[in-house]
């Protein structure tokens, strides 16, 4: 990959360096790679100026809001540090693109070997599987 497609495939870095803005770079990136975890944490970068709109909407200037602000501000330095960390981890999925791929792998079995234990390596396979879920199930409780 070329610089160039390297920064078309960054641009979003920039939206972490503007005031208001921080967060929307993880809500973009995180919606073209369907990450939620990178949606959560541009919500996150995101709240704490949302909730300072909401309180300068209701008090006007009259109430002071510098601990939200202060903390706005420590978040936007995390998402600045944040993004340029995920997009030179990015950089190399786009680099490495034949690595982080998952191939398809080719199933040549004759029929002689598909014929044989079907049926029991079919139970066991079933019953793991419920195994499985019963123990997750278990968990979330």
């Amino acid at each position: 990959m070329n610089l160039t497609e390297k920064i078309k495939n960054s641009w979003w870095v920039i939206l972490s360096f503007i005031f208001f803005l921080n967060g929307l770079g993880f809500l973009y990136i995180g919606f073209k790679h369907n990450n939620r975890n990178w949606i959560l944490e541009g919500i996150t970068y995101e709240f704490p100026w949302f909730f300072y709109f909401i309180i300068f909407a209701i008090y006007g200037v009259s109430v002071p809001s510098t601990l939200i602000i202060d903390f706005a501000l420590i978040l936007m330095l995390i998402s600045i540090i944040r993004s340029v960390w995920v997009a030179i981890k990015l950089a190399d999925v786009y680099d490495n693109n034949e690595k982080y791929t998952i191939k398809q792998t080719n199933l040549n079995h004759s029929v002689n070997n598909q014929n044989k234990d079907n049926g029991s390596s079919s139970i066991c396979c079933c019953l793991c599987l419920i195994c499985i879920f019963i123990i997750f199930a278990v968990m979330a409780l």
